[in-house]
């Protein structure tokens, strides 16, 4: 039985999710919601476009017959297609009051990274969608890799000693973006896959001391978000690590090698450098391991949400609302840490 979707903004992530849904048999496009309601077709089309080019017949035809209802509001949406699932793919300012429309539905919830803009407004989504009882998932597709999960394996009952999360990119073109009360920052809105998987692997975060700056970006107009961030973090096991990101960066001027889209990992007799793309593990007087991911994770973790609505089994989904919440948490509590010159033990506070 097909498992019926609604779509919440058709930007970019949305196209992204709708590449893998015509891979995935028991899924049904119906609805999607835009307040620029054009944007819903203009999305359609790309995906068209772009599946046409990878000479998947299944896929071709099933985005070729794409014809959801389209809105610009969500309650329109719920209201007017019966949907079992709603994606939400918003800028972080724009988050809560569309979720508790799907959560009084009840309907099943995907929401795009970052989950919020504030604690608030992310602990009242998490508080409502537990009482709705849905099904929820995040979209940390990181973790659903192959090389991931192979890495999640080897630390199994190893001591970590100390985690690394580096994010060295460019500013995006979006003007929300750059405000730091719209995007909530880079660390919030850019790096939080990174932070995801250091706590994906290495374990929650009891802790963190974080120092941020507008120091290269000061010709920007309209910016008023820190361009560079470094924070000293401790984990509740008793590890150490930093997490350290810029957007400064200028087209041409790459990062170093090995350095962003990883988790680097001192551990007992290892180290590891793990992303979605690949592992590698270096332990003494052995050969360097290298394992490539497999797959698609991101196509996998649509896979998988669409599996669990039609099974009532959450077990497969690995990063449901709660979940990111914490990541969300995390990367709040290291701005709050910058803003105030002070650390902040996650939890306290705010």
């Amino acid at each position: 039985m097909a498992v019926r979707l609604g779509f919440v903004g058709a930007g970019g992530r949305t196209v992204r999710e709708l590449l893998d849904l015509v891979q995935v048999p028991d899924a049904e496009i119906a609805a999607m919601c835009d307040i620029d309601e054009a944007r819903c077709q203009q999305a359609i089309e790309r995906v068209q476009s772009r599946t046409a080019q990878t000479g998947d017949a299944d896929a071709m035809e099933r985005a070729g017959a794409l014809n959801p209802a389209t809105y610009r509001d969500v309650r329109r949406l719920l209201d007017g297609t019966d949907v079992d699932a709603v994606y939400v793919s918003l800028p972080p300012f724009a988050h809560g009051e569309i979720e508790h429309a799907v959560l009084d539905a009840k309907k099943h919830l995907f929401v795009e990274k970052p989950v919020a803009i504030d604690m608030v407004t992310a602990r009242e989504i998490a508080a409502h969608a537990r009482e709705a009882g849905v099904i929820t998932a995040v979209g940390y597709q990181s973790r659903y890799s192959s090389a991931v999960q192979a890495a999640r394996k080897t630390l199994e009952g190893v001591p970590i000693g100390l985690a690394i999360a580096i994010r060295m990119g460019g500013l995006p073109g979006t003007a929300w973006w750059r405000v730091q009360d719209r995007s909530g920052g880079m660390l919030v809105e850019q790096h939080t896959h990174g932070v995801d998987l250091m706590r994906y692997l290495v374990g929650e975060v009891e802790s963190v001391f974080a120092y941020g700056n507008t120091q290269l970006l000061t010709d920007v107009p309209d910016l008023d978000i820190f361009d560079v961030n470094s924070v000293a973090v401790r984990f509740a096991g008793g590890a150490v690590g930093s997490i350290v990101n810029t957007c400064a960066l200028q087209p041409g001027q790459g990062s170093p090698a090995n350095v962003a889209g990883s988790v680097h990992i001192v551990a007992k007799n290892m180290t590891l450098m793990a992303g979605a793309g690949s592992l590698t593990v270096m332990r003494p007087e052995r050969q360097q391991e290298e394992v490539r991911a497999e797959g698609d994770p991101n196509l996998e973790m649509n896979r998988v949400f669409v599996q669990a609505i039609q099974s009532g089994d959450r077990s497969g989904i690995l990063s449901d609302y709660d979940d990111g919440m914490r990541t969300f948490e995390l990367t709040y509590a290291c701005q709050l840490s910058a803003e105030r010159g002070q650390p902040v033990t996650l939890g306290q506070g705010y």
